[in-house]
């Protein structure tokens, strides 16, 4: 019996120490990418060359855009590290493998980005496919940077464990460079239904219409998780009442 006993514990400290190194990766992921940039408070990681003059010029985008977020923070330091290589990104996205940027924001808001073409501006997406249309690299940037911010903006009882439309649609309006309801609207229409952009899309519209129209604070976004189909109606009148939970392509 103490054997066994002696075994289970083995076993326990086993996982917790594997646990705790995963963890310990995921805060600092630092020395498994060789290449780095830096743009003020922002530090792009890689693996793989990165051009310097260009991906300053990327970041100094994202940099712009993330500044006329009203929760921006001057002192926040960002980590985004571009994950090219298969095996790297299975291990510091898990479950979540299928998504084309992560932040984990309880975790020293360490960003991970699929492999990108840097001259182009450009993510590869799952399928490995460069993605087009609007969705360049210093959006991706943005959008995984605002993600930050609003884990910075409320209470960390507040912050849920899931990602939800507000978070997104936010991210996704700063992103865009925060683009007004009209254009929002307009890109929404005319994006192909049953897609992760569908999605991400209306909550982008949704958002706008709360900033915009309704002149609603940033920190007032936050309590409307639960009151999406009547914002829905508002933003979007002619839309579907219903909630899209996809994401497939960041978090």
């Amino acid at each position: 019996m103490k054997r066994f006993l002696k075994i289970i514990l083995n076993i326990f400290l086993g996982v917790l120490i594997l646990g705790l190194i995963y963890f310990l990766t995921l805060c600092f992921p630092q020395p498994f990418f060789r290449n780095k940039v830096i743009v003020n408070n922002i530090t792009v990681y890689s693996n793989d060359p990165l051009p310097e003059e260009k991906t300053k010029e990327i970041m100094k985008e994202a940099e712009s855009r993330i500044k006329k977020s009203n929760i921006y923070k001057e002192n926040t330091k960002q980590h985004i590290f571009i994950t090219s290589n298969p095996i790297l990104w299975a291990y510091f996205t898990s479950i979540n493998h299928k998504v084309g940027g992560l932040n984990y924001v309880i975790f020293n808001h360490s960003i991970f980005l699929r492999k990108v073409n840097i001259e182009e501006n450009r993510m590869y997406g799952p399928s490995g496919n460069m993605m087009g249309g609007s969705r360049t690299l210093d959006y991706f940037m943005t959008h995984e940077m605002t993600h930050t911010l609003e884990f910075q903006s409320m209470p960390r009882y507040k912050y849920p464990i899931k990602t939800n439309w507000v978070l997104e649609g936010y991210c996704e309006y700063i992103g865009h460079d925060s683009e007004n309801y009209e254009e929002a609207l307009n890109q929404y229409l005319n994006v192909g239904e049953n897609t992760s952009a569908k999605y991400y899309t209306r909550a982008r519209t949704m958002v706008t219409y709360l900033l915009e129209k309704e002149n609603l604070s940033v920190s007032d976004l936050w309590n409307q998780t639960d009151n999406y189909d009547s914002i829905l109606k508002r933003a979007i009148p002619n839309d579907k009442p219903l909630i899209d939970t996809s994401t497939q392509y960041f978090k």
